[in-house]
């Protein structure tokens, strides 16, 4: 049996029973950056790996990026 959730806003079909953790990786996440926010509660990445996805359940992944400067490259300093 497939478990059907929403991810990110789009219906996705994982096979068989999956967790968070399972679901981060088989999508080819690094859980590095990640924070796990499931049915609008913040999961811990240290249960991931226990909380079973069911039907229905809304799952976010929300990745954090580092960069970019925030000097103006057009800046002309003398």
């Amino acid at each position: 049996m497939n478990t059907h959730i929403s991810l990110n806003g789009q219906k996705t079909e994982f096979p068989g029973i999956v967790t968070i953790l399972g679901a981060v990786e088989s999508l080819g996440f690094s859980d590095r950056h990640l924070v796990a926010e499931l049915n609008m509660e913040i999961i811990p990445k240290e249960r991931w790996a226990d909380i079973v996805l069911h039907d229905g359940d809304q799952l976010e992944l929300i990745g954090f990026v580092g960069g970019g400067s925030i000097k103006n490259p057009r800046t002309v300093y003398s």
